[in-house]
């Protein structure tokens, strides 16, 4: 990024990811699909390449204001669903072409334990063009927000409040680019939210609605026992059925301990989910890049 304060700065961003797990059905398959095969996991290989020009300004001398153009490459293979000529069977491997926008404040005074201050991300991708792998391609766009409040009420003790949301409108039939919640993380890729109580990519919808809660005690310098929750409702068109606003059907609560090293933070999180009345251990050994 070339800096240039309140002017316009040119940012150049290029990032790859990839990773191989057992995720649901329901971000590949469509319902006929998973009736006819009977699955609800698939061990699924994902690589993504993304890279992204971008402008960026201040906005009302707070706000980050980002406006670019993107090129994904998007491949998702797995040998669960195999045919009689391949070793796996290929869901998307795809390059897409896609406008954002991007609207962004954080004024926490810290990105791991904040104590004070507020933040906000907004952001708009219009995903216009696709490679011929996805044949009956149309438009969409995906728009999510995030919203958080940081206060203490003593030197040692902080609270955290967060909500979030995001929808799908346009073409709904491109899936791998819809929401997924699970698991626990900073920098998580695409539309994967991190949801305490469940594993990564477990929930899956094209909208979702999640709150957050946080209470962090610093027992010693640096020493944060943390005890959180999450809540979130997610599923196809929630905002259309009108299931955003109702009482969450997924839950999730952790227990966690953190020492804050200069090599970053250090931490582990017991997490419980209602739903699934079984608990889940996180790990974190240094920075989220």
């Amino acid at each position: 990024l070339i800096d240039k304060g309140f002017y316009w700065s040119i940012g150049l961003r290029s990032r790859y990811n990839a990773f191989k797990k057992d995720i649901n059905a329901e971000l590949l398959l469509d319902d006929a699909q998973i009736a006819s095969t009977g699955l609800n996991k698939i061990n699924a290989s994902l690589h993504d390449q993304t890279n992204q020009f971008y402008l960026q300004t201040l906005f009302r001398k707070d706000f980050a204001l980002s406006l670019g153009a993107e090129h994904k490459r998007l491949e998702v293979t797995s040998e669960t669903i195999v045919s009689t000529d391949e070793d796996e069977f290929v869901f998307e491997s795809t390059d897409y072409v896609s406008a954002f926008g991007n609207l962004r404040l954080d004024t926490y005074d810290n990105k791991y334990f904040p104590t004070k201050g507020v933040y906000f991300n907004g952001d708009l991708h219009m995903y216009l063009f696709a490679s011929h792998f996805n044949e009956d391609f149309d438009s969409f766009s995906i728009a999510r927000a995030e919203a958080g409040y940081a206060f203490s009420v003593s030197p040692r003790l902080s609270f955290n409040l967060q909500t979030g949301g995001g929808l799908k409108f346009g073409d709904k039939s491109t899936t791998t680019l819809d929401f997924a919640l699970g698991g626990y993380g900073n920098n998580l890729i695409n539309n994967f939210i991190p949801f305490y109580g469940y594993d990564f990519i477990s929930l899956t919808g094209n909208s979702y609605v999640k709150a957050y809660f946080s209470m962090d005690y610093e027992v010693f310098k640096k020493h944060h026992i943390t005890l959180e929750g999450n809540w979130a409702n997610i599923d196809d068109d929630i905002f259309e059925t009108g299931e955003w606003f109702t009482l969450p059907d997924y839950r999730g609560y952790a227990l966690g301990y953190a020492v804050d090293s200069f090599i970053g933070p250090i931490q582990i999180k017991y997490s419980y989910s209602p739903e699934q009345g079984n608990s889940i251990w996180y790990f974190n050994v240094g920075f989220w890049f």
